[in-house]
């Protein structure tokens, strides 16, 4: 473990609102910053807007504001926002800040003085929504890629940068240390980048007024991809003279990790490793690109008009349930989708069911059978420490980024949702209703209070990514009254600590989502009545009102044969196939690839719904749906017990 951990994000442009892809990328932040925390490492959160572009400005005077004026305004809408996301970051910095001019006109000097600074004139194609140059080979149909908007032609006299002199000595770095740039298909695009021969680049403006002036000509304005850069150097006392603040940089630079966007891989792994070179100091330790969360197989953007922000979600659901969905599905470096039935199926199937449901038929036996009081005693179930156990060791493989190339939360929350299964299976099997009827009252004090054990050790395991959640079990189980969640670390992780308490029965923390079919993405939830002492298993109750035949006739249920299956890119969860449907070949993309190989699933034949509107998933195009079940104990197919020719009708 590092003696300290500088953690960084992206500084996001304030012209528009955080969509669910700038969400991600801080929620995932803020799990690594409380993660380190919870073990015990001295950790420096950093965040902030990137306030110097031509977006903003054009905003700020769309709204009749001064472009200063706008940013500071901006600046407490970001961190509303961030503070309803539970995000922990320990500085917030504007660009427009003296500290920050102070730090670009320094780093700027030393550039200059190194001598890989030069004026020269300019032409070519600039994105404003991406703030970025391109040449013609970087253009889509003569488009942005990103933002589908023809961009402008500038021709001015610029200051350029002396990028081209550094490839062999990135090259190098690279080579050196391979953990700079995670995940891994973002160093391989890197490497084919920079070995295909670096470009030097412009890093002034002299007909855009809004920026950090350079220290030599007051024309020109710093160009806004370098200035923002520099931010990550400014947060920790770059720039500064006094003693404290030097002790501050000595103390935190160079960064652990700087957390981005995969778009922007080229300006972090490529300009700003050079422009440290060119300055003298050292290089931050890893550069990860994180995956795009895509709304209907498309990159959110305000340009293509497909955002959903955290605003639709947590006033309605709650910060934790958001955290959960976009940390649950995938590994950081991957690309993830959201959808409205996808989340709400998340929140009943794993927040409601399963973490809810325990907490809540827990308390409610331990209220009563035992009045609300329950004492510690020295029996401990083994599935139940082994469970605990290898939860903690799972969270720490998953999250060890440098030895597996990649984030997996995934991997960590279901390792934590293992623990919540195998204390369900507990109360099955130990039945603590059934002692009631006996008179068991010691029996049933060993049951409640080893189960009560397992969830202070959920709540401890599950701060880093659900902390709202964590508080209010910690609180629930009475807790609070002894013990400060505040305090909790993995050290903390162990069965039988729990102290004699009080537990409180709250209401559901997760309150189950009852939506009819037609209003499923549109309606707000409301919660169901609580379950019974035993609690519930199944998963299908209650998720959508009744149906009508007349709307079930409208479902067209066809038998098909698996012809070819193959795993989607970048996608762990999902197999793309190929299928014959009576005469008829279609692509569908499925998510069965961690139940089923495609060699187990060739040649079988399936049951799909042919009548769905063709959807994009992570890109592939998907023509159907096919039918399966799943319960804790995994997922089957849904197959034929007798032969029928592809096409044959389900009725």
């Amino acid at each position: 473990m590092p003696k300290k951990f500088y953690l960084t994000t992206a500084i996001d442009y304030v012209n528009n609102l955080p969509h669910l892809g700038t969400a991600y990328e801080k929620i995932g932040a803020d799990v690594i910053a409380r993660y380190f925390r919870m073990e015990g490492i001295p950790v420096h959160f950093q965040m902030g807007s990137d306030e110097h572009s031509a977006s903003v400005k054009k905003e700020a005077l769309k709204r009749g504001l001064p472009p200063k004026v706008y940013c500071n305004g901006m600046r407490e809408e970001f961190t509303k926002i961030w503070r309803s996301l539970e995000i922990s970051q320990d500085d917030f910095i504007q660009t427009s800040e003296p500290r920050h001019h102070q730090a670009v006109q320094e780093l700027f000097q030393s550039i200059l003085k190194k001598g890989d600074i030069y004026k020269s004139p300019y032409e070519g194609w600039y994105c404003e929504s991406c703030e970025a140059f391109f040449t013609d080979k970087d253009l889509s149909n003569g488009k942005c890629p990103a933002h589908k908007v023809e961009p402008k032609w500038l021709k001015e006299k610029n200051y350029f940068f002396r990028l081209s002199a550094y490839k062999d000595k990135l090259l190098s770095h690279y080579t050196k240390h391979p953990e700079f740039i995670l995940p891994e298909i973002r160093r391989n695009e890197i490497l084919r980048l920079v070995e295909g021969g670096l470009q030097d680049v412009s890093i002034s403006r002299s007909s855009f007024d809004w920026g950090i002036p350079l220290p030599i000509d007051s024309s020109h304005v710093v160009y806004v991809w370098f200035d923002a850069l520099i931010n990550y150097l400014t947060a920790v006392g770059f720039g500064q003279k006094s003693a404290r603040e030097k002790a501050r940089l000595k103390r935190w630079w160079p960064a652990d990790l700087h957390i981005i966007g995969k778009d922007i891989t080229r300006f972090h792994c490529v300009i700003w490793p050079a422009m440290l070179m060119s300055a003298g100091l050292p290089l931050p330790k890893t550069v990860f690109g994180h995956g795009f969360v895509f709304l209907k197989g498309e990159k959110m953007s305000k340009t293509l008009g497909n955002i959903v922000t955290p605003l639709d979600i947590i006033p309605r659901f709650g910060a934790d349930a958001l955290r959960y969905y976009l940390l649950r599905d995938t590994s950081f470096g991957s690309d993830g989708d959201f959808t409205w039935e996808n989340f709400v199926r998340r929140y009943n199937f794993d927040l409601a069911n399963d973490l809810g449901n325990l907490l809540n038929r827990t308390l409610g036996m331990t209220h009563k059978y035992l009045g609300e009081n329950i004492r510690p005693i020295r029996e401990v179930d083994s599935s139940l420490k082994k469970s605990v156990a290898e939860a903690l060791k799972n969270l720490r493989g998953a999250m060890d980024y440098r030895k597996n190339g990649d984030i997996n939360f995934h991997l960590a929350l279901e390792g934590i949702w293992e623990v919540i299964h195998t204390a369900d299976k507990f109360i099955d099997q130990s039945a603590p209703w059934v002692l009631a009827k006996e008179g068991k009252t010691k029996e049933i004090e060993k049951v409640l209070f080893q189960v009560i054990d397992t969830l202070r050790n959920i709540a401890i395991l599950i701060i880093p990514f659900l902390p709202q959640t964590s508080r209010e079990i910690w609180n629930q189980l009475g807790l609070s009254q002894k013990v400060k969640w505040e305090k909790q670390t993995f050290r903390n992780i162990a069965m039988g600590k729990t102290p004699a308490v009080r537990v409180l029965v709250g209401n559901p923390i997760f309150p189950r989502i009852e939506l009819s079919p037609t209003t499923a993405n549109k309606e707000a939830p409301s919660p169901l009545a609580p379950r019974g002492e035993g609690g519930s298993n199944n998963r299908e109750e209650n998720v959508m009102d009744l149906l009508d035949i007349s709307d079930f006739q409208k479902i067209d249920l066809r038998v098909a044969e698996v012809k070819s299956a193959e795993k989607v890119e970048g996608a762990d969860k999902l197999l793309k196939l190929q299928i014959e449907l009576g005469g008829e070949t279609r692509q569908i993309v499925a998510g069965i690839a961690q139940h089923y190989t495609s060699e187990q699933i060739l040649g079988k034949k399936i049951i799909i719904v042919t009548n769905l509107k063709p959807a994009k998933i992570r890109g592939v195009e998907s023509n159907g749906m096919l039918l399966a079940a799943s319960n804790d104990k995994g997922l089957s197919i849904v197959t034929l017990d007798r032969p029928l020719d592809p096409g044959a009708k389900v009725k």
